[in-house]
């Protein structure tokens, strides 16, 4: 019979800031230089928590990141539909701030997609060029300290993670997969069986039962 390993929810979230945000820089082989870019792979079978830990991570760190990303890679349609929502609030924020959205679409060099309303025009036949954008503007200089989580990782010969995952040195990634052979993306972390409590408390939290876990009922 297997033996079952628990692990508390809380556990894992401090794995994956521990190899995020610790210390000492991460290496791939003996004589490879220093990474700057941390990987945690969150890997189990479906319905185990790996996404509702990432995004938890996402919130409850978030303060620690310049800007936290979701890509939805299920799909090659599904990535590039987040990589234009990733652009599109790129845009947002900095039109919010000093720039104007033009000067903003320029950096991401798509100001011939902006429309008159200031947002990127809807065009089939530019999901490339934005998926490359966003690829080149979290590859820029002075613009390490983002969070992007891919999210499904699933059907990895099907899906193209790098088409948006640059190549430099810089960032941080959660990829959350069912599978457990993605030991070349960075450090794995199981996501088996969480113990009682933290089920409970994953149960309770969707449920929106916190006050009553809080009032000592559960």
């Amino acid at each position: 019979m297997r033996n079952h390993v628990f692990c508390g929810r809380d556990d894992i979230i401090d794995t994956i800031h521990s190899n995020l945000k610790g210390s000492a820089p991460s290496e791939v082989g003996k004589d490879a230089r220093p990474m700057t870019r941390k990987t945690v792979v969150l890997h189990g079978l479906g319905g185990m928590g790996k996404s509702s830990i990432a995004l938890e991570y996402s919130f409850r760190y978030s303060h620690v990141y310049t800007a936290v990303f979701w890509v939805d890679v299920t799909s090659g349609t599904s990535l590039s539909r987040s990589a234009r929502n990733i652009a599109e609030n790129i845009v947002a924020d900095h039109a919010k701030q000093v720039h104007a959205c033009e000067n903003d679409v320029s950096i991401l060099e798509l100001r011939d997609s902006l429309n008159p309303n200031g947002q990127i025009s809807s065009d089939g036949a530019a999901e490339l060029r934005i998926t490359t954008a966003v690829k080149e503007w979290l590859a820029a200089k002075h613009n390490e300290e983002w969070l992007l989580v891919l999210d499904n990782y699933d059907d990895v010969d099907a899906v193209e993670i790098h088409l948006l995952l640059p190549t430099c040195d810089a960032g941080n990634v959660i990829v959350t997969s069912r599978k457990s052979n993605l030991q070349m993306l960075g450090k794995t972390v199981a996501v088996d069986e969480i113990d009682e409590v933290s089920g409970i408390r994953l149960f309770m939290k969707s449920a929106n039962k916190e006050e009553f876990m809080a009032e000592g009922k559960c």
